[in-house]
């Protein structure tokens, strides 16, 4: 049976997007635009314990929240988050991430992420220390290939 380990080694780019827990937003975002493979960024603790992820989504919720988008159609996105300049990523980021490990059996893996409809998930090994970052596309293309 195969395992996430397994898949590591086939897939391209597996390194996470990351930032520090007291990155700004910009700085979420910047990396956002820079990487753009899986849309979200890992928010790791000096250690590079996985703490949390920030999606796009997250950030669309927060600017919601905080009352910063007012209806306004066309406000440009540099606008917006030169208001969020001060806060930091632990601040937004969704702090409870579904995770797998290296010994998971690949269709615990593919189950997971169709049950919690994840795009993406963290590999991380068994103290929370962040190792890759699996998008289902990555298994997709790899079933395609027959690879796996």
């Amino acid at each position: 049976m195969k395992r996430v380990e397994d898949l590591l080694g086939l897939i391209k780019n597996i390194r996470p997007i990351t930032v520090d827990d007291d990155a700004t937003i910009d700085e979420v975002v910047e990396k956002m635009l820079a990487f753009q493979r899986d849309r979200a960024v890992y928010v790791i603790a000096r250690e590079g314990i996985l703490t949390g992820i920030i999606s796009l989504g997250d950030i669309s919720r927060h600017l919601l929240a905080g009352g910063v988008y007012h209806g306004e159609r066309h406000m440009p996105g540099r606008s917006i988050l030169s208001t969020f300049m001060a806060e930091k990523a632990a601040d937004i980021m969704t702090r409870s991430v579904i995770t797998t490990q290296p010994e998971e059996e690949l269709n615990s893996l593919i189950k997971k992420m169709i049950d919690h409809r994840l795009k993406v998930i963290p590999v991380v090994d068994a103290k929370g220390k962040l190792l890759a970052s699996i998008n289902l596309l990555d298994i997709f293309e790899l079933k395609a290939e027959e690879k796996i």
